[in-house]
């Protein structure tokens, strides 16, 4: 069991009405942490981010809503405001709000395309850019993208969704390089495995306890504690299981080495997955086990 305490801290969670993000406000709800738990409004203007902040007002946690569209940056100048006026500066960021959808990259239009990309990846920067000042004037944030096994491997029928996920990782590593010098702020990336409303088009519901959100939820925890050093980390995990990726080079050649056929024909990656459900097969063992 951990004993990680959150309280005096304010936490910014988006896309956390289901699935992931609510699994996350959750879990920091649950540790003193209060949270801002945002999503988009649906078409008649409620949002299901209220239940969320029901579920950890009755649990004697702290909570505030916010409704917006994630790509919008006044939303997410709103999604501060909303951190302050009710707890405080946020101190933590967790970017978890996006969405998915399994399009053959020959049949898919570039309208649809920028609709994705804008709300996972321009989502993303509008949200970091807007937490981004409180922090760096503080000196402390904890901020967590989430990333995909799509977006490292790659992933059939899923060009724009890897695109908008392989993104987190250079986005990721290269504000970490600008963290201020002194400044307690770390950045890393999830790339998360669970059964949620996103996922279950392509997941079986028997599989729902196994690949549940609530065993991603202590990794991204851990990442958001005072107890996390690293920044620019990403980390796969899913039904119970964790390890860190890391983007790896093989050895130099020089091009005098032979011809230039030769040369190029002889250069080696280490080992590295074929797709993302190749990545899979070791976080989700079970599953992927009796899918084979």
């Amino acid at each position: 069991m951990d004993n990680m305490d959150f309280s005096g801290r304010t936490a910014i969670v988006t896309g956390a009405s289901r699935g992931l993000g609510r699994a996350y406000a959750l879990w920091l709800a649950a540790r003193g942490c209060a949270v801002v738990v945002s999503n988009r409004p649906a078409a008649d203007g409620s949002s299901s981010a209220q239940k969320v902040v029901e579920e950890i007002l009755a649990a004697g946690g702290r909570a505030a809503i916010h409704a917006g569209p994630v790509e919008a940056p006044e939303a997410a100048a709103e999604l501060v405001a909303t951190a302050e006026w009710h707890f405080g500066p946020p101190d933590i960021f967790i970017s978890n709000a996006g969405i998915q959808a399994f399009r053959h990259f020959s049949t898919v239009t570039l309208e649809e395309m920028r609709e994705l990309l804008d709300i996972n990846l321009w989502g993303c920067i509008v949200g970091l850019k807007a937490v981004w000042p409180a922090m760096v004037e503080r000196g402390y944030g904890r901020i967590v993208l989430t990333g995909s096994s799509a977006g490292l491997w790659g992933q059939m029928q899923s060009a724009d969704y890897a695109a908008s996920k392989g993104a987190m990782v250079g986005l990721a590593r290269s504000v970490a390089l600008d963290v201020p010098e002194g400044a307690d702020i770390r950045v890393n990336v999830i790339a998360p495995a669970a059964y949620t409303p996103m996922s279950s088009g392509s997941m079986d519901p028997k599989w729902a306890d196994y690949a549940s959100p609530d065993h991603v939820a202590p990794v991204v925890g851990w990442l958001c504690s005072a107890q996390c050093r690293t920044s620019g980390g990403i980390y796969h995990a899913g039904a119970g299981n964790v390890r860190r990726a890391q983007v790896l080079e093989g050895e130099v050649h020089h091009l005098s080495e032979g011809s230039l056929g030769t040369v190029m024909e002889s250069l080696t990656a280490r080992p590295e997955w074929t797709s993302s459900f190749a990545s899979g097969a070791e976080i989700l063992p079970e599953m992927m086990k009796a899918s084979s």
